[in-house]
């Protein structure tokens, strides 16, 4: 079974153990399916990436993340402080395009080294803002 489907049978599992239960504390049935679907949810963010029409080639090119050089230099900026994308953007200015700052930030999170902070914080356009922190 791939982690996506594994993914998906987890989730059906927690819905299916809430449906039951509808009483808190989480019964433990409900609790054991929601720790199921993360561990499944990890193996999925694991997985190498690639579109299911992309052809057979780029299916076997995707390799598990690695930090890199790149991935790297992000982590060290987070690493001084928590950032959201827009200052993160603003601190790597003339070292990396946005999208690539944004990009490798994303790859850190999958990878486990990076995580939502649970702060938000406004940005110029009046957005709320994920404050993304490295992982002890």
């Amino acid at each position: 079974m791939s982690p996506r489907s594994k993914v998906l049978a987890q989730a059906g599992q927690v819905v299916q153990a809430w449906r039951l239960s509808m009483s808190t504390p989480l019964p433990p049935q409900l609790d054991d399916a929601i720790q199921a679907l993360k561990c499944a949810i990890e193996d999925m963010n694991a997985e190498a990436r690639s579109r299911v029409l992309d052809p057979e080639t780029s299916r076997q090119g995707p390799t598990p993340l690695t930090m890199n050089k790149t991935r790297q230099v992000v982590l060290d900026v987070l690493r001084v402080r928590p950032l959201t994308d827009t200052e993160l953007v603003a601190a790597l200015r003339g070292r990396m395009s946005d999208s690539g700052a944004r990009t490798r930030r994303a790859e850190l999170v999958r990878m486990g080294k990076v995580r939502d902070s649970g702060r938000r914080l406004r940005s110029p356009s009046g957005r709320m803002n994920v404050v993304w922190a490295v992982n002890a």
